[in-house]
């Protein structure tokens, strides 16, 4: 789910998840370019397409570890 205040950028979200993982000693999960593996989608740019908006913002790449997409909820850890 999205609010006002996030922002999508996916240059920036992809090298905000990979600032995050390489601080944290997180392991990298996320697609390098921001596209899901399973249904190709950006996994950072918002989708508004459907009923419920998706999408992974800016402020969530540098904050939270990315484990699958927002999209299509294809897992990138299992």
């Amino acid at each position: 789910m999205t609010n006002k205040t996030e922002t999508f950028d996916v240059k920036l979200s992809c090298e905000g998840q990979a600032k995050l993982c390489k601080e944290k000693g997180y392991p990298h999960f996320a697609p390098l370019d921001g596209r899901c593996y399973n249904c190709k989608m950006n996994i950072y740019k918002l989708d508004t397409s459907m009923k419920w908006p998706s999408g992974i913002s800016v402020e969530r790449a540098t904050s939270t570890l990315v484990t699958g997409c927002p999209h299509c909820h294809y897992s990138y850890c299992e």
